[in-house]
């Protein structure tokens, strides 16, 4: 095997190794104070999801009132009425330290704890039909002295961290997130985190775009084929020198 087919063998391996990183990716962050929303849906549980975000103790860290809002002016929501690429806007309070009383289908745990130092709020889920819209209030955050960045991640998970360790136990902050897609149901996850816990808690889960699987062990295939090719073709070209000296 001479040198050009191991360096081409190395590219390869190269961008195999590629294709199976993380990455994430940044939002331009939104103030959920100017937002103007149409009504809400009205789910099963009404307007409004009410759970708690649960750690692995089963203990509460937190609470969390998830919405689904239809366009501004729209006065009911029904996304089976609407039209196709009509925006939703997904909205989450989140209370750290605190337990409100919790919707039939999720009862609130025994044991409520104070949980402070949060690094961020996310998705447990893939973003699907996300437009590039998110932010949370300002005013909120502004209050518990902290910012957020938002991110997105290669799988479609959005993210918001923290700049500061400041938010924490009675602290209201609102979240939000724009999508092409309705909900299909609270089987919806949505946590928050710090550095020695975290906890998490259902909401809103937006119908799911069908999208391919890549064919990993096809693509594999496929560049070793290549590589063969390529090895091949060196192996012609020296031997096609070799008789014409």
């Amino acid at each position: 095997m001479n040198d050009i087919t191991i360096q081409r063998m190395r590219l390869t391996i190269v961008l195999l190794l590629l294709s199976f990183n993380t990455y994430a990716l940044p939002i331009v962050s939104s103030d959920f104070d100017g937002l103007s929303l149409g009504a809400k849906i009205a789910g099963p549980v009404g307007p409004e999801v009410e759970t708690s975000l649960v750690n692995s103790a089963g203990q509460a860290i937190g609470d969390l009132a998830s919405s689904v809002s239809c366009p501004p002016g729209a006065a009911v929501c029904s996304p089976g009425d609407n039209a196709l690429g009509t925006i939703y806007t997904y909205v989450h309070e989140v209370i750290p330290g605190i337990d409100l009383l919790n919707d039939g289908p999720f009862p609130n745990p025994d044991e409520v704890i104070p949980f402070d130092n949060i690094s961020d709020f996310s998705l447990g889920f893939s973003a699907s039909g996300f437009n590039g819209v998110a932010g949370y209030s300002f005013t909120e955050a502004a209050t518990a002295q902290v910012n957020f960045d938002v991110e997105i991640s290669d799988t479609g998970i959005l993210r918001w961290v923290t700049d500061s360790s400041n938010w924490g136990s009675n602290e209201k902050i609102t979240f939000f997130w724009q999508t092409t897609q309705a909900p299909v149901g609270t089987g919806g996850s949505y946590g928050i985190a710090n550095a020695q816990d975290s906890g998490f808690g259902a909401g809103p889960l937006p119908m799911a775009i069908e999208v391919a699987e890549p064919n990993v062990l096809g693509s594999l295939v496929a560049s070793l084929f290549i590589v063969f090719a390529f090895r091949v073709r060196d192996k012609q070209h020296i031997h096609s020198k070799a008789l014409a000296s």
